[in-house]
């Protein structure tokens, strides 16, 4: 047998989103009315494309995020980050991502 195919690998930073009663996407809140940022990465059989910052992803837990930015993250480094199911063809407003931005800029 020979070495394991590399994949590539990236860490995407988000803020869980929920959709609202007008087809679009709010921040998915805590008990305290909070938002988090997490991070998620590609997996082995992550499906679909990174396209801009906006963009949803969906979890292995089925949780929508709206990604804020892509960064790095070395091979070997990946089993840090929880990976990711798929890239989502849908955006949230630009709206919600300049306000995601701003709470990232704020941590």
């Amino acid at each position: 047998m020979g070495k394991k195919a590399k994949y590539e690998t990236h860490r995407y930073v988000g803020i869980p989103v929920i959709e609202d009663d007008n087809g679009g996407y709010q921040f998915k809140r805590d008990a305290d009315g909070g938002v988090k940022v997490h991070t998620w990465r590609i997996g082995k059989h992550t499906k679909g494309k990174f396209d801009r910052p906006g963009q949803l992803l969906m979890t292995e837990n089925h949780l929508m995020v709206m990604i804020l930015e892509e960064l790095p993250l070395a091979f070997k480094d990946r089993h840090s980050v929880v990976p990711m199911q798929r890239f989502l063809t849908v955006h949230a407003s630009d709206q919600l991502l300049k306000d995601g931005q701003h709470i990232l800029a704020k941590q």
